[in-house]
C-alpha cells in the first residue's frame, strides 16, 4: 500500500471509531488484543516469526496445507512452542496417513505442551486414514494424549461442497467432541453474526474464534478463499479488516452471542498485520472527537 493509501485507510479508520461508544471501544480493544495470528509452515516461518513477533505479545496459530504436509505444520508448532510462543497447529483430518501416523503427531505435540488444535476436513484426495474430521475427533477422544482444547470449524459463508442444513447438522454433531468453533474468514460482520444467531438457536453452545484475513493484498485473499470475493470487492483490505472488526465491536450482540476472540489469517505478511492491529488497538484508546 503506498504511505498515500495508508494514510486514507488511517482517516477512514479514525472516523468510523468516532462513532464508537465506550463499550464498543472496549469491545473493540479486547478483540483485538486476543486475536490470534495464523502463519502458514513455509521454511521462512520460523524466523519470519522470531523477527517481527515477541512471545507472549499474540498467540499463533499455524496452519495445515496439503502442499507443506501436516508433518510441518507439527514441525512448525513444536519449535515456535520451545521459543515460548501460545500455538495452535490446525489438524486436517485428510492429511493424516494412519493411526500411526495420528499417534506420533498427538505425542509430539504433548511433548511440547501444545494442549490446543484446530480439526479441519483438508483437501480430498489426500493419503487420510480418516476421511473427514468427525473420523479423527473420534479418534483422538480415544487417544491417551488427546488435547484439552480441540476446535471445529464453522462456516458462516457457506460451503461448496455441502447445502446449508448439512453443514449445520454436521456442525452440531462434531461440537459434541469440541471445545470451541473456528469459522472460515469473513469480512461481513452482519452475515457472521446472523449466522452465529441462528447456531445458537439450533442448541451450539461452544464459544466462537472468528475468523478474519489479516493485512492482505485483495487478490491474495480471493485466491486463498474464493469465497470472499463478493465480500472483498470494493472494500479497502490492504490495511486489514479495519472496517469489519469496527462494525463487529459496535454490536453489542458480540457478548451475548459468544464470540471470543478472533482469527487473523496472516497468509505470512506478519508485520504489515501486526501493524495493523497495533495501529487499530491505539485508535480506540483515543477518545472520541469532539
Amino acid at each position: 500500500m503506498t504511505i498515500g493509501g495508508q494514510r486514507r485507510a488511517s482517516r477512514k479508520a479514525r472516523r468510523a471509531l468516532d462513532e464508537l461508544d465506550s463499550e464498543s471501544r472496549a469491545r473493540l480493544q479486547r478483540l483485538i488484543s486476543e486475536a490470534r495470528f495464523v502463519i502458514v509452515p513455509t521454511s521462512e516461518a520460523i524466523s519470519l516469526v522470531e523477527s517481527r513477533l515477541t512471545p507472549g505479545t499474540v498467540r499463533l496459530g499455524v496452519s495445515g496445507t496439503a502442499e507443506l504436509g501436516i508433518d510441518q505444520t507439527v514441525a512448525v508448532a513444536e519449535i515456535l512452542a520451545a521459543k515460548g510462543f501460545d500455538v495452535t497447529p490446525h489438524l486436517p483430518a485428510r492429511h493424516i496417513s494412519t493411526p500411526a501416523h495420528l499417534d506420533e503427531i498427538l505425542r509430539r505435540l504433548r511433548r511440547r505442551s501444545i494442549d490446543r488444535v484446530l480439526v479441519v476436513e483438508g483437501r480430498r484426495g489426500g493419503p487420510g486414514a480418516f476421511p473427514d474430521a468427525a473420523r479423527l475427533l473420534a479418534a483422538m477422544h480415544e487417544h491417551p494424549d488427546v488435547p484439552s482444547d480441540i476446535g471445529i470449524a464453522g462456516h458462516p459463508n457457506g460451503h461448496p461442497a455441502h447445502d446449508p442444513a448439512e453443514l449445520t447438522e454436521r456442525l452440531l454433531e462434531r461440537s459434541r467432541l469440541a471445545s470451541f468453533v473456528s469459522t472460515r474468514g469473513s469480512l461481513d460482520p452482519v452475515r457472521l453474526l446472523g449466522w452465529l444467531t441462528e447456531m445458537r438457536l439450533r442448541g451450539l453452545e461452544l464459544p466462537i474464534e472468528a475468523g478474519v484475513p489479516g493485512a492482505v493484498h485483495p487478490e491474495q485473499l480471493i485466491a486463498e478463499d474464493p469465497a470472499l470475493e463478493g465480500q472483498v470487492r470494493g472494500r479497502e483490505t490492504q490495511n486489514g479488516p479495519t472496517r469489519f472488526v469496527i462494525d463487529l465491536a459496535g454490536h453489542p450482540a458480540v457478548e451475548r452471542l459468544g464470540l471470543a476472540s478472533l482469527r487473523v489469517d496472516t497468509l505470512n505478511h506478519l508485520q504489515a498485520t501486526a501493524d495493523w492491529r497495533q495501529q487499530l488497538y491505539d485508535l480506540s484508546q483515543r477518545a472520541r472527537s469532539a
